[in-house]
C-alpha cells in the first residue's frame, strides 16, 4: 500500500503510546483534518515512523476498529470509516474533556465561575 501521507506525532510519554495514537486519530477526525475514506499508515509503516513495536500500533488500530472508526482489509490497508454521528460524538467527548481540564485548573487557581466565563470570553476573541 502506498504511504498514506499522514504523519503522527511522537508520543510525549504522558499516556501509553497506543492511546496516543488513538487520541491523535480521534482529534484529527474531530478537527476535520481526517475524513471517512482516508487511509492510515500500515501497522508496520507507523511502527517504523514512531520507532515503536508493531504490536503497539496493532493495539491502537484494534481499538479504533472496535469503536467503528477504522476498517482494515487484509492486503488493502486500514481506512477511516467513522460515520458523521461517530465523529460528532468524538468531538463532543473531546470538548467535554477539554472543558473539564479548564474548569479544574481555574478552580485550582481560586477563580469563581463568573471569572472563568469572563476569561474564556476574553480569550475566545483572540
Amino acid at each position: 500500500m502506498a504511504h498514506s501521507g499522514i504523519e503522527f506525532e511522537r508520543p510525549d510519554g504522558s499516556e501509553p503510546v497506543y492511546l496516543s495514537i488513538v487520541r491523535q486519530v480521534k482529534s484529527r477526525l474531530a478537527a476535520g483534518q481526517l475524513h471517512r475514506g482516508d487511509p492510515l499508515p500500515s501497522r508496520r509503516e507507523l511502527a517504523v515512523q514512531l520507532e515503536i513495536n508493531p504490536n503497539t500500533v496493532q493495539k491502537a488500530y484494534k481499538i479504533l476498529e472496535d469503536e467503528g472508526i477504522l476498517a482494515s482489509q487484509p492486503g488493502s490497508g486500514s481506512v477511516l470509516c467513522a460515520s458523521d454521528e461517530t465523529v460528532d460524538a468524538i468531538r463532543e467527548g473531546l470538548a467535554h474533556e477539554a472543558a473539564q481540564i479548564y474548569v479544574n485548573r481555574l478552580r485550582d487557581l481560586g477563580l469563581d465561575f463568573r471569572s472563568a466565563v469572563q476569561l474564556l470570553g476574553d480569550n475566545w476573541k483572540d
